[in-house]
């Protein structure tokens, strides 16, 4: 909340978020400091089961698209789009609803909403929902990376980004990740970190 001077909504991706950093402490990190996810993955199994956050009734929905860390499904009677997020870009759990959070502050019109979990052949899913955009316009990568720029990033490297007064990184930004519709840009995924 300090670091973005906004107040936190507390939702269900927050609450986890909670949990998992008030109940790794006691677990050993790595020598960047981090819980394995391993360990994460045990605590949030145990939250998930305790809160019965197991999410089994998956609307039916028409597949999308699969990205190496997610699977994308439109749900058309409510015009939201679900994806089932594995957290694989990331080093633990903490680290991913991490990113969620932050997404949600800096791109408020393409915010998350944590709906439950799912588990496919033993790995356990993050099941979040977003707001469906249908991109009306080309998205322009210079026009991206204008808008960064305006917003006190720099850029990393060609779709990274970062910003050196609030302590992320962005990446992910290209033409499938941000869309465009009515002029306005909509970022629909991004991969957050905090530096």
């Amino acid at each position: 909340q300090n670091r973005f001077q906004c107040i936190i909504p507390n939702d269900l991706i927050t609450s986890v978020y909670t949990y998992l950093e008030n109940h790794s402490q006691d677990y050993k990190t790595d020598f960047e400091n981090y819980v394995s996810k391993e360990t994460e993955q045990k605590l949030l199994e145990e939250f998930v089961l305790k809160n019965k956050l197991i999410y089994e009734n998956l609307p039916f929905a028409t597949y999308l698209d699969e990205g190496a860390e997610q699977k994308v499904f439109y749900f058309e009677k409510d015009k939201k789009v679900i994806k089932l997020n594995d957290a694989i870009f990331y080093v633990n759990w903490s680290q991913f609803f991490e990113s969620l959070i932050i997404h949600n502050i800096l791109f408020k019109e393409t915010n998350y909403t944590l709906i439950g979990f799912v588990k496919i052949n033993n790995l356990l899913y993050a099941v979040v929902q977003q707001d469906f955009i249908m991109s009306n316009q080309n998205t322009d990568i210079e026009e991206v990376r204008n808008y960064m720029i305006d917003k006190g990033f720099s850029l990393k490297r060609r779709n990274d980004y970062t910003h050196s007064e609030l302590g992320i990184i962005i990446e992910d930004l290209h033409e499938e990740n941000v869309l465009k519709m009515n002029n306005t840009l909509f970022f629909i995924h991004t991969v957050i970190y905090l530096k």
